[in-house]
C-alpha cells in the first residue's frame, strides 16, 4: 500500500477554529524542515490522499450526499433513535440549519477546506527540497493542483447553485483559495464562473505536469495518486457539470482512447466491487487500508461483518430500474431482510477502496455531451448508452431511442450505473430536474421542484462568524 505518513496531517495546514480558511502557524510543524527533501513532500502528498479519505470526505459523507438527498436511499429507523441514521435526517429531509446540529454533513466545508490547504502547501513550499530534481518539483506541484481542483470542485456542488442556475454562471460560488492566507485575512465568495476558470484552469496545468507519481511502493496502487489520466477524466466532469459539451466529449475521448484502461466484462462486474483490489477499470480511486474509522459506508449502506441493525436501505426506486439480465441487480443484497447495497462490503474491517473516478463514467459523459452538442450527435450517444447497458445485460437490444425520450434513458442509466457511488443528487441539480422520490419515508421535501434554495447547503455558522465578507446561501 502506499505509505502514509499521518504526522504530516499535523504539518500541513490544518484550520483554525475562528476561521476554517485561517491557517494557525501554530499548529504547523516547520515548512522548511517538512519541505526541505523530497521525503518530507512524499509525506505531505501522503497526508493528502489519506485525508480525502476521511468520513466527512469521500471517506463517506461525500458518497452519502448524492444517495441520501437524490433517492436511491431512505432511512429505515423511523423512530430516528439511532445516531447513525440520525444525522443524516437533515439530508434526507433538507432540513439543513447553519448551527448543523446532529447534521453529519456540517463537517465537509471544513474538512475539504483542510485538503486545499494542505495541497497549498505544497505548492507554495516545493522550491525548498533541496534533493528534488526539477521533473519531481513539477509532479509533487501537479498532484496538488489535481487534488485542490476537485476539491473546489466538490464545493461548489455542495454549497452553490449549478452551473446553468444563471446565465454564464454569474451567481455566488465559493472562496477559491490559489494560497493560504494569515489568521486576520476575510474571504469573499467568488462568482460559478470565476470558481470554474480556475478549476479547469489547474486541472489543465496537472494535466501538463503529471508524469510518474512520487512515493509509489505498489504498482497495483498506483491509481490511488493522481496521473495524467486522472486529470483529463476529471477535466471531463468538470466540462460536463459546465455544460461545455464540446471539450466534455473531447476529454471523455481521450480518456477512452488512452488504451491503458478498459471495462472490466459483465462475468467480473459483481467482483468488481466485493474484491478489494483496483481494476483495469479504475481511473483514480482513494485506498480505504489506513483509514481509522473502519468501514462507515458498509456500515452504513452496504454489507457488514457485524450488522445488528439497519440503518439506511436501498429504495425501490434505484431497485426497480435494473432489467432482468441486468447483472448491476445482483449488486442489491439483504442482511437483516433489508435491502443494502453490495458496492460496499466490508472487508478485513475496513470499506471497499473509493473508486473517485472510473472509465464506465466517460463513456456515459461522452454519451450526454453527444446529445447536447448544437447538433446533435444521437449515433454516438446511442452508441455509448450501449456499451455499458450491453456490458451490464450481454442480451439487452439496441437503443433505438431519440430526442428526450434518449436523454432520459442518459439520465436513468448514469442512476443504474453509478448508484451508490456519489453522483444521483448533483446529477439532479446539473440538469436541472425536479427531485421526485417515490420510496421515501421523509416527513417533509418529500418532492422539491427545481431550482431551490434547498439544493445547497448552508454555509457553515463558523465560517461567517468574524467574517464580515462572507456571505450565506438564500433561505439560510
Amino acid at each position: 500500500m502506499k505509505k502514509l505518513i499521518y504526522i504530516a496531517l499535523l504539518a500541513i495546514g490544518f484550520a483554525s477554529c475562528s476561521d476554517f480558511l485561517d491557517i494557525d502557524d501554530a499548529t504547523k510543524i516547520s515548512n522548511d524542515k517538512l519541505f526541505s527533501t523530497l521525503s518530507g513532500v512524499e509525506e505531505a502528498l501522503n497526508g493528502i490522499y489519506y485525508g480525502m479519505t476521511d468520513f466527512d470526505y469521500y471517506g463517506c459523507n461525500m458518497i452519502m450526499a448524492a444517495e441520501v438527498k437524490g433517492g436511491n436511499l431512505k432511512i429505515n429507523d423511523l423512530t430516528f433513535e439511532n445516531p447513525f441514521s440520525f444525522n443524516y435526517i437533515p439530508a434526507f429531509q433538507f432540513t439543513h440549519t447553519e448551527d448543523g446540529q446532529d447534521d453529519y454533513f456540517d463537517g465537509f466545508y471544513s474538512e475539504i477546506y483542510k485538503i486545499i490547504s494542505q495541497a497549498n502547501n505544497v505548492i507554495e513550499n516545493i522550491e525548498y527540497a533541496e534533493d528534488a530534481t526539477e521533473a519531481e518539483k513539477t509532479q509533487a506541484v501537479a498532484e496538488a493542483k489535481a487534488i485542490r481542483a476537485l476539491a473546489h470542485f466538490d464545493l461548489t456542488k455542495l454549497y452553490a447553485q449549478p452551473y446553468a442556475y444563471t446565465a454564464n454562471a454569474q451567481h455566488l460560488g465559493i472562496p477559491y483559495m490559489l494560497r493560504n492566507i494569515a489568521y486576520d485575512e476575510h474571504t469573499t465568495r467568488d462568482l460559478l464562473f470565476n470558481n470554474y476558470e480556475a478549476i479547469v484552469t489547474d486541472l489543465l496545468e496537472a494535466e501538463a505536469g503529471l508524469g510518474t507519481a512520487i512515493g509509489i511502493e505498489e504498482a497495483n496502487y498506483s491509481k490511488a495518486y493522481m496521473s495524467k489520466l486522472a486529470a483529463q477524466a476529471l477535466l471531463a466532469r468538470v466540462y460536463l457539470y459546465k455544460n461545455d459539451w464540446d471539450k466534455a466529449r473531447e476529454y471523455a475521448t481521450k480518456v477512452i482512447e488512452n488504451g491503458s484502461v478498459s471495462l472490466v466484462e459483465n462475468p467480473e462486474l459483481v467482483d468488481y466491487y466485493i474484491k478489494n483490489e483496483p481494476t483495469r477499470e479504475d481511473i483514480f480511486i482513494l485506498d480505504n487500508a489506513g483509514v481509522n474509522q473502519s468501514a462507515p459506508l458498509s456500515d452504513r449502506i452496504g454489507i457488514s461483518d457485524d450488522r445488528t441493525k439497519l440503518l439506511l436501505l436501498a429504495t425501490n426506486d434505484i431497485i426497480d430500474l435494473y432489467e432482468a439480465g441486468d447483472v448491476r441487480a445482483e449488486l442489491i443484497g439483504q442482511q437483516l431482510g433489508g435491502n443494502l447495497t453490495r458496492k460496499w462490503t466490508e472487508f478485513s474491517n475496513k470499506d471497499h477502496y473509493t473508486p473517485v473516478i472510473r472509465l464506465a463514467e466517460m463513456y456515459l459523459i461522452r454519451a450526454e455531451a453527444s446529445l447536447n452538442l448544437p447538433i446533435t450527435d444521437e449515433v454516438q450517444a446511442r452508441a455509448d448508452l450501449d456499451v455499458i447497458r450491453k456490458r451490464a445485460n450481454p442480451n439487452a437490444t439496441n437503443l433505438q431511442l431519440s430526442g428526450a425520450a434518449l436523454k432520459e434513458e442518459l439520465f436513468q442509466e448514469r442512476r443504474r450505473e453509478l448508484a451508490f457511488e456519489g453522483h444521483l443528487f448533483f446529477d439532479i441539480v446539473r440538469m436541472g430536474k425536479d427531485l421526485r422520490r417515490v420510496d421515501c419515508n421523509a416527513l417533509q421535501n418529500v418532492n422539491v421542484d427545481y431550482p431551490s434554495n434547498l439544493f445547497v447547503l448552508p454555509i457553515p455558522e463558523d465560517a461567517i462568524r468574524g467574517n464580515s465578507s462572507m456571505v450565506q446561501n438564500p433561505g439560510y
